[in-house]
């Protein structure tokens, strides 16, 4: 067996630790903080962060992987978003699989069945495509995506009657 550098398994460590809190109080990303807000809109939030990501990388012309798999995280955060404020769901619900937030949406009617069998299919024909085989994400795949995240994001914050709680940046 190879040794690995130490530098390789310092860094391991230090992060283990930053995850298990042993660097004091944390520090959040502004509009993140846990104590502060429902799991239903760090969600939001988070799908928020997410998009603006999305918005900074396409002004760099690229990262078209990043920005399609980011997109497809903000789609799931935003349902995932509905569903908490929509029912009884807890963040745990969510914890296994990437689909169960487009079921989560259509059962609680923020989009239809067919909808939410398109978005599942786009999910499980392409962000695996794009991230796990040799195809390679192109732009135009990659505009697609965010503009439906936008949409979708927009969307479902108005259904919700929640856009104040919506922290995208809109410059």
């Amino acid at each position: 067996m190879a040794d690995e550098p130490t530098r390789l398994t310092e860094a391991l460590a230090r992060t283990e630790d930053a995850f298990d809190g042993q660097f004091g109080r944390p520090e959040y990303e502004d509009g993140l903080d846990p104590d502060s807000h429902s799991p239903a809109v760090l969600q939001l939030r988070k799908a928020c962060r997410l998009l603006d990501a999305c918005r900074l990388l396409r002004e760099h012309d690229g990262y078209h992987t990043s920005v399609i798999e980011m997109s497809f995280a903000a789609i799931e955060r935003t349902l995932e978003f509905y569903a908490l404020t929509g029912s009884n769901d807890t963040i745990d619900d969510f914890r296994e699989g990437h689909t169960r937030a487009y079921d989560r949406a259509a059962d609680l009617n923020v989009i239809t069945d067919s909808t939410a069998r398109r978005l599942k299919q786009l999910y499980r024909n392409n962000r695996a495509a794009a991230y796990y085989r040799t195809t390679v994400a192109a732009a135009q795949q990659a505009t697609a995506l965010f503009e439906l995240a936008v949409e979708l994001h927009e969307y479902v914050q108005h259904f919700a009657q929640a856009t104040h709680e919506c922290h995208c940046d809109r410059q």
